[in-house]
């Protein structure tokens, strides 16, 4: 199959390969060690600060995916281009500088 580009402001872009991101986060309930797939989590900024904290509190379970504003999409290879100059991207806390 061919790439699937979503073009949006995002609040997350959050890829996993396992299921849990920690021992209390079950980031990617649908995440098999053995799938070769990466699961991306996709929360667009149109979603309000209150129904991001209700996913946020509920990654113990996740109850996330479940969330209408909470996409989940499964793929092979994975690229992250962001749309303007003035993005704001962030690896485990660490600011990301734009470019290739």
């Amino acid at each position: 199959e061919g790439w699937r580009a979503i073009e949006d402001d995002l609040l997350v872009f959050w890829v996993c390969n396992t299921s849990h991101a920690a021992h209390n986060m079950y980031t990617c309930p649908a995440a098999g060690m053995d799938d070769g797939l990466f699961h991306v989590l996709v929360v667009r900024a149109s979603c309000s600060r209150w129904r991001l904290l209700t996913m946020l509190l509920s990654l113990g379970s996740g109850g996330h995916v479940d969330c209408d504003e909470c996409e989940v999409v499964d793929c092979a290879a994975y690229t992250l281009e962001p749309l303007t100059d003035t993005s704001h991207s962030v690896l485990d806390g660490e600011l990301l500088e734009d470019g290739p």
